[in-house]
């Protein structure tokens, strides 16, 4: 940066252009399966976590929750074979992406503006897909960890009957597990009561029946519980509890009560859109396709590599902020470095991507960096990269740099290739950078792994109905199981480096 900037820069060690060396074929296979898995795998997550915690037991649930696992198990198998066959470090798909996306048309026209610039539909999608997956799952692992899809034999005979849920004295009680003192102790017993005979006659005798419950407090004999029963049918039994949401959840099949249920995707429904409003509100790559005109900038510009950039607030105005206003305005990122041809400054440009990986990529590329001033969002305006090769990369400038550059282009005479636009090339053709694309192929092999434990113990969840304390521990491995995966990764990345 020119002295008496407000920023300054850390610029990390670049490759050459030697860089790129060779690089692969594009990897188109890898980009569709990228694509697809990025699609698919929150349909999946979101269908799954909604048939756990909204559906009864039946056979909508049951196609539902198979096929949604089954989508799953395809985009983890997806990913699987993208890492097989064309896995490698991130800088080999990117390579590959500049290499894709370098089609540069309409004669030599490396100076010009194209007259409309594309939109970033893939770079967004994966994004929401991302914000959608991860609360998504989370909510899973909690849905499957407590629920409880096993009611017994008697609970589906008396759900297929037609049972209805009413209240009944109790007339014995037996076999008593308490857990802990007083009348508000959870106890665990074997309860019987008195259904109508099957004649229906008043005043008949009562046909006893008994079942088991855990209830959230101790009853003694006389008093009332929930019991589902079928009218007219006593000697199918009858289940019960002190929770009448209890006995309608068993009756129904459900894995989880219905207030429970309303709980768990109110949470679930807020977090997910919470971060989608917020990167909706801060995602530097979001845009759509755009015209090129009046009022744009353009600057000939070099990629020196990749490094760090502090934004921080102008010099003149920190006599009147305090220490921690200047903290909270001030923000680290990592971006690319650019070299404006002709002059000591250096811009930078950042955006959704390994800025290190992209900067060694990229590193002794020329083209244009171009923005519109009043195209802004938060503390940035949003800017387009576009190489001599043909390709073009999104991203953003800080608004403070584009404020100052643009203060120098109007104190300078502007050169042809570095001051206002006003018209567009309309003979040049950019295809959109999207170095993301096959990130499929660049997962770790300890993170694929912890994903594959992580699914098997889904699949076990799913397929086992049965109740207990394991169920508990079963989710909490399966949530963890990916997490530790990153941290062997992250520890056998600083062993490379050291």
């Amino acid at each position: 940066m020119t002295s008496g900037q407000p920023s300054e820069a850390t610029l990390s060690k670049p490759g050459g252009p030697g860089g790129q060396g060779q690089p692969a074929p594009a990897g188109a296979a890898g980009v569709r399966s990228g694509r697809w898995v990025t699609v698919a795998a929150p349909l999946g997550l979101v269908t799954l976590t909604a048939a756990g915690l909204f559906l009864g037991a039946g056979p909508v649930r049951t196609a539902a929750v198979w096929l949604a696992f089954g989508v799953l198990v395809l985009c983890l198998g997806a990913v699987g074979s993208s890492v097989v066959r064309a896995g490698g470090p991130r800088r080999r798909t990117y390579a590959r992406a500049v290499r894709a996306a370098s089609s540069a048309s309409g004669g030599d026209r490396s100076a010009a503006l194209p007259a409309r610039l594309h939109g970033t539909p893939w770079p967004s999608l994966r994004a929401v897909g991302l914000l959608i997956g991860l609360p998504t799952l989370v909510c899973l692992w909690i849905v499957l960890a407590v629920a409880e899809p096993d009611s017994g034999s008697r609970a589906v005979a008396l759900r297929e009957a037609g049972a209805v849920t009413g209240t009944f004295r109790i007339a014995a009680i037996e076999h008593e597990v308490t857990e802990g003192r007083g009348r508000r102790a959870h106890a665990t017993a074997g309860y019987t009561v008195l259904l109508p005979p099957a004649n229906g006659q008043q005043g008949g005798r009562g046909v006893p029946a008994t079942f088991t419950a855990a209830t959230e407090r101790r009853h003694e004999v006389g008093g009332t519980l929930y019991v589902g029963h079928v009218p007219g049918h006593p000697e199918l039994g009858a289940v019960g509890d002190d929770q009448r949401a209890e006995v309608e959840r068993k009756l129904s099949g459900r894995a989880v009560e219905a207030s429970t249920s309303w709980v768990a995707a109110g949470i679930w429904i807020l977090v997910t859109l919470a971060l989608c409003a917020g990167w909706w509100r801060e995602g530097v790559t979001r845009r759509g396709a755009r015209s090129t005109g009046e009022g744009w900038v353009a600057l000939r510009v070099r990629v020196t590599g990749g490094g760090k950039h502090t934004d921080a607030p102008p010099a003149e105005g920190t006599d009147q902020m305090t220490a921690r206003e200047r903290r909270d305005h001030t923000r680290q990122l990592k971006c690319l470095l650019l070299a404006v041809d002709g002059t000591d400054r250096t811009v930078p440009f950042h955006g959704e991507l390994s800025s290190t990986v992209a900067g060694t990529v990229l590193a002794g590329t020329s083209g244009l960096l171009v923005w519109h001033p009043q195209r802004r969002r938060s503390k940035d305006v949003l800017a387009e990269l576009i190489g001599d090769d043909g390709w073009q990369l999104p991203g953003a400038v800080p608004a403070r740099v584009a404020q100052d550059v643009a203060q120098d282009m109007a104190a300078a005479a502007p050169a042809p290739e570095s001051g206002p636009v006003t018209e567009g090339g309309a003979g040049r053709q950019v295809r959109l950078l999207d170095l993301g694309a096959a990130w499929s192929a660049t997962v770790p092999k300890p993170l694929l792994a912890g994903l594959v434990c992580s699914v098997a113990i889904m699949g076990a969840l799913l397929a086992v109905p049965d109740n207990g304390a394991w169920r508990l521990w079963a989710g909490a491995v399966g949530l963890l199981a990916p997490l530790a995966a990153l941290l062997v990764q992250v520890s056998l990345a600083d062993e490379g480096r050291a």
